[in-house]
């Protein structure tokens, strides 16, 4: 893609993006965040690792003693919610945020990313090109839309997977990215990179010798399907709503390597959902993520209070919205393909999507 000129013909917002991206050029958006924000806290994250362990293990039990089968359902959703918890907490440790220990850090990553069997340095490092190219459409590697041209030219299967993931299957999106990424060391091209990931294979296929050879031997297939499988497609299924929301939206252009700066990397291109204080709880403030993006260091406990002070420094520039469904149900029905003309979306019937207003919405955080 980086022979062409995208886009060719320029919608206004997409001007309007350009000439904030142009106004942050040059800044140290980080500054903005008091440096005591910056400081991890080991205990409050260690709180946050056993709280989303116990959600997790909880709601396994809860599904062993259920009455009836029609309780896994639910239970099934806290069990992802609380894989969805650690996978957060993982989040920090590949960030060194959770502690000023490294060995610490990749210890906990490690052990919280068991629910999901994602190989914590294969995830780490997939995850750096992310927050190395947000919204590149040449690189980054996090829901990254395609030109329906570049569509039409896909092998069968490739089409398939695109489309599922885009609409429907949209829960499958990040199980795509683990399927890519998590057990292929080839997939990175640095000679300590592809290092890293084969150690943490041998931990995860250690593990899972370990665990499920007596799962299936006390509980049969069915017991695996139940007590892991379900919860984690569950799992999968909060990751991809959470980073989809996050990095989609009718009025965020993805940028070729001409239009893409750092800055606006940072601080325009994702949209912030505000929780109820319950799942932000439970989900160590993930939905918190334009601080995040600025400054990846800065602990999960702290990034609503960053968040404040980047709205202070940067008034109208972060984008925050209430969660709702239909949110979703919008980016799964109509955002699909990359178009080369406004430099926003088509749906896959190549209509193209109007940006909404980009008028960032001022909402009270909860404390």
């Amino acid at each position: 893609m980086g022979a062409y000129n995208f886009p060719s013909a320029p919608d206004r917002a997409f001007e309007d993006f350009k000439r904030k991206s142009e106004q942050i050029e040059g800044e140290r958006l980080a500054g903005a965040i008091p440096r005591e924000f910056f400081e991890p806290r080991v205990g409050r994250g260690l709180l946050g690792f056993a709280v989303s362990w116990a959600l997790y293990i909880g709601a396994l039990v809860g599904i062993a003693y259920s009455p009836h089968w029609l309780l896994w359902i639910p239970l099934w959703i806290v069990a992802g919610l609380g894989g969805w918890g650690l996978h957060c907490i993982a989040h920090d440790c590949g960030h060194g945020s959770f502690s000023r220990s490294r060995k610490f850090n990749f210890a906990i990553g490690h052990v919280s990313l068991l629910p999901l069997i994602y190989p914590f340095h294969a995830w780490r490092h997939v995850h750096n090109l992310h927050h190395s190219h947000t919204n590149n459409l040449e690189l980054d590697t996090d829901w990254r839309p395609v030109p329906a041209a570049l569509y039409d030219r896909m092998p069968l299967h490739e089409k398939i997977i695109y489309h599922g993931t885009r609409t429907w299957a949209f829960w499958g999106g990040t199980i795509n990215y683990w399927r890519e990424s998590g057990f292929r060391p080839s997939y990175f091209p640095k000679r300590e990179a592809r290092r890293d990931v084969r150690r943490s294979m041998a931990f995860v296929l250690a593990v899972m010798v370990a665990y499920f050879v007596p799962l299936i031997w006390f509980t049969g297939f069915t017991g695996f399907l139940i007590y892991f499988v379900a919860p984690w497609l569950a799992t999968h299924a909060w990751f991809s709503a959470t980073t989809l929301m996050h990095h989609s939206s009718s009025d965020i252009p993805y940028l070729t390597n001409e239009h893409w700066t750092r800055n606006a990397s940072r601080l325009l291109v994702t949209t912030d959902f505000v929780y109820p204080k319950w799942l932000l709880f439970l989900t160590h403030n993930i939905s918190i993520h334009t601080a995040h993006h600025v400054a990846p260091v800065v602990p999960f406990y702290n990034l609503q209070k960053a968040q404040r002070a980047l709205k202070d420094a940067y008034p109208g520039m972060v984008r925050e919205e209430r969660v709702k469904v239909r949110q979703l149900s919008t980016i799964i029905r109509r955002l699909h393909f990359y178009d080369t003309e406004s430099g926003f979306y088509t749906d896959f019937n190549r209509t193209r999507i109007a940006p909404a207003d980009a008028k960032p919405v001022t909402v009270k955080t909860p404390s």
